[in-house]
């Protein structure tokens, strides 16, 4: 299994698609369990979470959960149909 630090292309794979996916992905970080695609766990200490990809999204300390907990509050459904997560970036 190969691990990823890189929330926006983390992001691009497991983006949540509505904001039932939205809600099991903030439940799965805050119980640290599985929550509909979403599952959270610590190892070694660590945050780790993974969605449908193949590469959980290693999250190395408070700030960069953080900035992953502001990422998915900022994902605009209307606006991102069809788009990933990247394209929805700065605009």
């Amino acid at each position: 299994m190969r691990l990823t630090d890189d929330v926006a292309a983390w992001l691009d794979d497991n983006e949540p698609q509505d904001e039932q996916d939205r809600r099991d992905l903030l439940r799965a970080l805050e119980t640290l369990s599985e929550a509909g695609d979403y599952a959270a766990r610590r190892v070694a200490g660590r945050l780790v979470l993974s969605g449908w990809s193949d590469a959980p999204l290693f999250l190395r300390d408070a700030q960069a959960k953080a900035f992953l907990l502001r990422c998915v509050a900022a994902i605009d459904f209307e606006k991102e149909k069809g788009a990933g997560f990247r394209s929805g970036e700065g605009g």
